[in-house]
Formats: structure tokens, C-alpha cells, sequence
């Protein structure tokens, strides 16, 4: 009887997304569309970053260093609401495919 119990209460803790027209779980298909809009956000931030370091090397810190913060921004907590955990495998992808292509070394990364 506990155990059904406890299992009950995890399941009303979890955040759903439903579709209000349906009253379907949607969440599944939300969090996958959330992720491929984070992930092409974060590949323009990259984009602009590297065009930038490509204009001004020697500003390459500086360029990471807002970029990196802008990533954070977007990618961080609250971006998909009920599964902003989903995002953070897809952040630290992103953070060190700029660090590689603004060729920031492990000693001066955030």
C-alpha cells in the first residue's frame, strides 16, 4: 500500500505539457521540438561567434566568453520547462563545439 502510494505522489510531481484541444500528453513531442529549436539557436550563437573571431582573432576571449554566456542563457534553466534537464547534454555539446572552433584552450574556458 505504501509503495502505490509513493508512486502516486511521484507521479503528480511530474510537469506534463497537454494538449489542450486533445487533452493528450504531449510532452514527449514537446520536449523533442524544444530541443531541435534550442539546438539551432545555439548553432547560430556559434555562427555569429565564429564569424566574429574570424573578423578579429585576437578579440577570440572576449568573443567566447559572450557567446558561451549567451548559450547559458538560452540553453539554461527554464528553457523547456517541465524537462529543462533535457537541455543540458545539448548545452555542454555546444559550449565545446565553440570553444573548438574559436580555438579557446581547456586552461581559458568558463
Amino acid at each position: 500500500m505504501m509503495m502505490e502510494n509513493e508512486r502516486n505522489q511521484d507521479e503528480n510531481m511530474i510537469q506534463r505539457v497537454i494538449d489542450p484541444q486533445t487533452g493528450s500528453d504531449i510532452t514527449v513531442e514537446y520536449v523533442e521540438q524544444r530541443l531541435k529549436e534550442l539546438e539551432t539557436v545555439a548553432n547560430e550563437i556559434i555562427k555569429h561567434a565564429t564569424e566574429e573571431y574570424r573578423k578579429e582573432p585576437s578579440k577570440k576571449t572576449e568573443i567566447y566568453k559572450k557567446a558561451y554566456w549567451q548559450i547559458h542563457e538560452k540553453l539554461g534553466q527554464g528553457c523547456i520547462g517541465p524537462a529543462t534537464a533535457a537541455a543540458g547534454p545539448l548545452m555542454e555539446k555546444k559550449m565545446m563545439k565553440l570553444a573548438e572552433l574559436l580555438d579557446v584552450g581547456e586552461q581559458d574556458r568558463i
